[in-house]
């Protein structure tokens, strides 16, 4: 609980923000954008995505069911808790809010093409999981494996509607590829 123990008011305001990047809410209007964007295919890589990750961790969190911080450690007053924050006493492991912050994140790193934005994306997810444990609401063993399961999830989603792309070998130079093909058939 280290990581508890280092606050103050206006981490206690930001955390509290930042959190939410990790709610189905910031991932619905990230699909909203696909659609007025009228990009079907990424819309259905990123609902598939964070439908995979919810029913994953939804079955985890009610066949495990694992104690949050508060329970764990029966109200100890060295548990931080930010006032205007519910803080859950059940179904802690894993972390759906961090394993829906790295499926977002991954998703947006995936479509993005500017690698720069991709570190801003998965830095983004680690703080959202680093806010679950600062808000008292997860351990750090619930944002990790939360962690995996929202970035696997993406990843194997992408992957899989991408698949088809995957199978072609690769040309890393498409002008000599070209010119190539044109000496051989004028040879032919």
């Amino acid at each position: 609980m280290g990581i508890n123990q280092t606050h103050n008011s206006v981490a206690d305001v930001l955390m509290t923000g930042i959190t939410y990047l990790g709610d189905g809410c910031s991932f619905a209007v990230v699909l909203l954008c696909m659609l007025i964007a009228r990009k079907y295919k990424l819309f259905l890589i990123g609902l598939v995505s964070i439908l995979a990750v919810t029913l994953i961790v939804q079955i985890a969190k009610h066949a495990i069911e694992a104690p949050r911080p508060l329970l764990y450690f029966q109200n100890a007053s060295f548990v931080h808790v930010v006032k205007w924050v519910s803080v859950h006493y059940n179904n802690s492991f894993p972390s759906g809010h961090s394993a829906g912050a790295f499926a977002l994140f991954c998703y947006l790193a995936l479509i993005d093409n500017n690698k720069l934005r991709g570190l801003l994306f998965i830095s983004l997810a680690l703080i959202a999981a680093y806010s679950r444990i600062y808000l008292a609401q997860h351990f750090f063993a619930d944002i990790y494996i939360g962690s995996i399961i929202g970035a696997s999830c993406s990843f194997v989603v992408y992957s899989l509607f991408e698949f088809k792309n995957l199978t072609k070998t690769p040309v890393l130079c498409p002008k000599a590829a070209e010119a190539a093909l044109l000496a051989e058939a004028s040879l032919g």
